[in-house]
């Protein structure tokens, strides 16, 4: 089995998400690897169909706040259920969450496995834009591993 030194995990609070912690806790104490615990909030939100597609609103300051807030208590959650030995950092960052798990967080923290859940929260993305997993798979230069529950 290869040798992991830093393991990069995407967080979003569905079940999938929670068994892909619970893996990535196994391999990281297997391997004495590191653990990035990430959940990326997305600057909008989907409100609907309307016109010739969907439309999509930014959301103000005051809710992207809470919704980092939000991501910032189930990070601290989620490190919790760590077994204490196991090396971790938790990140919540804005954007795309396809981009930043596939690309931008793996560069940036040097991680050589990506771990996701095989799906997440937000069903609507995945019917019309696909999965999030299905695209780091695709996208991302680490070797990854998706989770089901």
């Amino acid at each position: 089995m290869k040798h992991y030194k830093t393991i990069l995990v995407g967080l979003d609070g569905s079940t999938n998400s929670l068994s892909a912690l619970e893996k990535a806790g196994e391999l990281a104490q297997l391997m004495d690897a590191k653990l990035v615990l990430v959940t990326v909030v997305k600057p909008e939100f989907q409100v609907g169909f309307g016109g010739p597609g969907l439309e999509v609103n930014t959301l103000s300051a005051k809710q992207l706040e809470e919704k980092q807030a939000q991501a910032q208590k189930m990070l601290t959650e989620y490190q919790a259920k760590l077994p204490g030995q196991v090396k971790q950092q938790a990140v919540v960052v804005l954007g795309d969450p396809k981009v930043m798990l596939s690309e931008t967080l793996p560069q940036k923290y040097q991680a050589e496995l990506v771990i996701v859940g095989a799906t997440g929260l937000n069903k609507l993305d995945r019917f019309i834009l696909g999965s999030t997993a299905s695209y780091v798979v695709r996208n991302t230069k680490a070797d990854t591993l998706v989770v089901n529950e």
